[in-house]
């Protein structure tokens, strides 16, 4: 991270950066940011869609959410590892207490439109794990899911956290967090 102006976040990397919006002061404190696409692949999906056709949509259905909790098993493990260089960075910084930035994707975050993705998809080697970005932004296979995280001293939390109160849905969204409020 170099740093952030107005809506752009200004990476280290070839003069790389994201507009993230007006919530780009969430990563403000950072030093460090994890960006990373991450996906079951694509022949989840197509097993579901093979069962849906052959007339089986409640058993299409319960694969397909099998593969929602599998998605979310993967950003499970990589908000922890997020946390793990938080702390590993505190004990060899003087002055320590390098917290983390909640998680935040494109399309989710208020301001920060899916398009988004494009610029943060062209840091990363996505068709290495098989995975692309469509004409209308959206990643394919689609059990494929977008984040960055901030790291830095200036974070209070040590637990990577929700953006429900900042989420482009949440005044409707069925799973926003109480604690979010």
């Amino acid at each position: 991270m170099r740093g952030v102006a107005g809506e752009q976040v200004e990476l280290a990397v070839d003069g790389a950066g994201l507009t993230v919006g007006p919530k780009s002061s969430l990563l403000a404190p950072a030093k460090r940011l994890l960006a990373a696409v991450y996906t079951i692949g694509p022949a989840l999906e197509a097993r579901v869609g093979e069962l849906y056709r052959a007339g089986e949509p409640l058993l299409s259905y319960m694969l397909d959410c099998a593969g929602v909790m599998a998605l979310g098993m993967i950003g499970q493990r990589l908000r922890l590892l997020a946390e793990e260089q938080a702390a590993a960075a505190s004990s060899h910084v003087r002055g320590g207490g390098w917290g983390v930035s909640p998680s935040l994707s494109p399309g989710s975050l208020v301001g920060w439109p899916l398009r988004g993705q494009r610029e943060l998809c062209a840091l990363l080697p996505l068709a290495d794990i098989g995975v692309r970005l469509n004409q209308y932004c959206v990643l394919e296979p689609h059990k494929s899911v977008s984040m960055v995280v901030g790291l830095g001293p200036g974070y209070e939390s040590h637990e990577v956290g929700s953006v429900c109160r900042y989420c482009s849905l949440r005044d409707t969204c069925w799973r926003r967090r109480e604690s979010e409020t």
